[in-house]
């Protein structure tokens, strides 16, 4: 799992230059999370793209990655942030703008980079519908990066924990 480390994936990185158009092609522009280096296709039920006020992008697996994108670049400014429909079928999802999404969290579906779920719905009945068969809590995109970073702190303070015991 990604953490807080500053550590950025950069062998075979792409140098950086501005995207006015970070939706068109993203998977092709933007295939492996900038976090934490997976296959972002592989993910494309989760990923989230994030589009800043310098008009560069950086593609990302899931929200917890997204959140921490979003805290290491937070002096940069974002334009937008998108996240992938998981209420759509076909693959890839769709993206969406996050903000405007309804996420569904701690639910049964598989986790990505955390141990608790979280998933993007563009439409709030899909979110509803998928709540009724997995569970899970409805939340707005603020409360998912918000459950996001405090899946990181448990992570952090548990890893010093251990650390401190060796």
């Amino acid at each position: 799992m990604g953490g807080l480390t500053g550590q950025v994936y950069a062998a075979g990185k792409p140098a950086s230059k501005p995207d006015a158009a970070p939706l068109v092609n993203e998977l092709d522009k933007y295939p492996r999370c900038v976090i934490c280096n997976m296959d972002r296709s592989k993910f494309h039920f989760s990923r989230h793209l994030l589009h800043y006020a310098d008009d560069h992008a950086e593609g990302t697996c899931s929200i917890n990655c997204a959140s921490e994108a979003m805290l290491r670049e937070r002096k940069r400014g974002f334009k937008a942030i998108y996240a992938a429909d998981f209420g759509v079928a076909g693959e890839p999802k769709p993206l969406v703008e996050a903000s405007a999404a309804t996420y569904l969290i701690g639910s049964s579906l598989r986790a990505v980079m955390s141990p608790v779920s979280k998933y993007a719905f563009a439409q709030r009945s899909a979110a509803e519908a998928a709540m009724s068969d997995a569970g899970g809590q409805l939340a707005s995109f603020e409360q998912a990066v918000t459950a996001s970073l405090e899946d990181y702190a448990s992570m952090v303070t548990q890893k010093y924990g251990k650390d401190r015991k060796s």
